[in-house]
């Protein structure tokens, strides 16, 4: 018995629960064989492996097909089969029965048949080895994993244990090209590792910060891509199917990433908005130099200190990408007010030294970590004088002989009264304020800053109805000046309005102010519409007026 040779079939079915294509990848690993030609073998009911080989030898090729999925058949080498599959034509025989050894010894047939084998299967399988004696390459002694429920042996690919029917993890085989590119491109993250089935993928978001992890997945794209095929085949050919516990560590790790996220934006965004608005001060400085050279020069030639732009010769509205206005306030104070957040301000104040002008910076808004090193330690909160904010403007009559200081968000309205000397306005909030002007030569006799009030009054009074004083009249100073003031309320065309009307006198004419809301809203803007009106103006027509 001991001179008996065996052939080696390989059947063109795969073992209970194996998947088809989970078979011929197992087979082309195995056998070191491309999958186009282990395909082929598989199409017919049967194809010849190995023919002419001892026991061991076939027992050995047994095993490796039995651990890729496949089923297989050990023929004495006497029993031959015709290469179209077919049983001989001249002895038909029933398929062997499995004994433990997995073979059945079969009659010999016609010596003609043997004859013919030795030459035709030579010729017509390729995947025969160069020696007869060789055995596979792989590890067959062992199976490849076992039932989670029953612990039986179970072969790579299958679904269901054969003994108990349990439904077994699934694994995927992992392309090294794909895993190599997750690795270059987004390997910071733990991608590739996820991919891989590595649950402690979740260790590169957790330091993602440091950028180690990033580092690391570069060099590991290069040593996937480095990798020869059949090394990355028996470690990462059979990955578990993601599971409950890899789907946790991923929803946890995510969790984990998102919180380091927003801690590093807590520090990094302020970090990054101080450098933005540092970088606005410089960007501004030249401008800020030419506008304080300006100023110092009207100083020092008219010892005089302007409190407006206009004073000073400057336009009234400076302003760039990076600032937003540039006004003198009194004293010729210098308010920068910069485009960045909040509206910080930096105030350059002037004090006469001599013959020269010396500038501390250390007013406004503006922290001191924003700002260069010399302006500096001051007072941080401090904020523009005259009742002034940095969010409010002054608006100028076209002859820039009166203003008026209103909030940025007002603006200029020709359309409130065509006699106007100057109109603005909110329409959103339903705030109003117009300046009038009247000759007091055109009163005879002469009448006073109270009586010209009494006598607006009375035309309201005429041109509407329901006229009530919520305010009696009293004295106010207005910017060194007196003026009269009164708050009243009446019907105009139906309408409930409140008037705020503040009058200042000069030598030769009487201006009054009238600041006005809905009847509905007095309370609320009350002290706004004051505000305006007591903002009012005049400017010394004797001054230098520049555009």
């Amino acid at each position: 018995m001991s001179d008996i040779k065996w052939d080696v079939y390989i059947l063109g079915e795969s073992q209970l629960g194996v998947e088809r294509s989970t078979l011929v990848s197992n087979l082309a690993a195995t056998f070191k064989k491309d999958i186009p030609v282990i395909e082929k073998m598989l199409r017919k009911s049967r194809s010849l492996l190995k023919a002419n080989v001892d026991l061991a030898t076939a027992k050995k090729y047994k095993m490796a097909i039995d651990k890729a999925g496949g089923l297989c058949e050990l023929i004495e080498h006497a029993e031959q089969l015709f290469p179209n599959d077919a049983l001989s034509p001249a002895v038909a025989r029933p398929l062997p029965a499995v004994t433990p050894l997995g073979v059945v010894p079969v009659e010999a047939a016609p010596t003609a048949s043997a004859s013919v084998h030795a030459s035709t299967y030579t010729d017509h399988f390729s995947i025969t080895y160069s020696s007869p004696y060789e055995s596979p390459r792989a590890e067959v002694e062992q199976p490849s994993h076992f039932c989670f429920k029953c612990g039986a042996a179970l072969h790579a690919g299958m679904i269901h244990c054969p003994k108990c029917r349990t439904e077994q993890p699934q694994f995927n085989s992992k392309n090294k090209v794909a895993a190599g590119a997750l690795a270059f491109f987004v390997g910071g993250f733990g991608v590739h590792r996820f991919y891989l089935g590595q649950w402690w993928g979740v260790f590169y978001l957790l330091f993602w910060g440091t950028l180690i992890p990033s580092i690391i997945s570069l060099l590991e794209a290069f040593v996937f891509w480095l990798t020869p095929k059949e090394r990355w085949q028996r470690k990462y050919g059979q990955v578990p199917s993601p599971g409950p516990g890899m789907i946790v560590a991923i929803i946890i790790g995510a969790i984990l990433f998102i919180a380091i996220i927003g801690i590093l934006a807590a520090i990094a965004l302020p970090a990054y908005q101080d450098y933005s608005i540092r970088s606005k001060v410089r960007a501004s400085a030249a401008l800020v130099d030419e506008t304080r050279a300006k100023v110092e020069k009207v100083i020092l030639e008219k010892n005089f200190f302007p409190s407006e732009n206009v004073l000073a010769g400057l336009p009234e509205n400076i302003s760039t990408q990076h600032v937003r206005s540039i006004r003198l306030d009194q004293g010729a104070k210098l308010v920068v007010t910069y485009n960045a957040g909040n509206a910080p301000t930096i105030i350059w104040t002037p004090k006469k030294s001599g013959t020269q002008i010396v500038w501390d910076c250390k007013g406004g808004t503006m922290q001191d970590k924003q700002r260069d090193p010399e302006c500096r330690g001051g007072v941080t909160t401090q904020r523009p004088e005259s009742g002034k904010s940095a969010s409010d403007i002054r608006m100028y009559s076209d002859d820039k002989k009166i203003s008026l200081v209103v909030p940025r968000n007002w603006s200029g309205n020709r359309q409130l009264n065509e006699h106007a000397l100057l109109g603005v306005a909110n329409l959103a909030t339903e705030n109003y304020a117009i300046v009038m002007a009247e000759a007091k030569q055109d009163f005879n006799p002469p009448i006073d800053a109270a009586a010209y009030l009494g006598f607006v009054v009375k035309t309201l009074a005429s041109s509407g109805s329901g006229l009530r004083e919520l305010e009696p009249v009293k004295s106010v100073q207005i910017n060194g000046r007196r003026a009269q003031q009164q708050e009243i309320a009446v019907v105009l065309d139906g309408v409930k309005i409140v008037y705020v009307l503040t009058v200042t006198e000069t030598d030769s004419d009487f201006y009054i102010t009238y600041a006005w809301t809905l009847e509905s809203l007095y309370e609320k803007n009350r002290k706004l519409l004051r505000t305006v009106s007591e903002s009012f103006t005049i400017h010394n027509s004797t001054t230098s007026l520049h555009k």
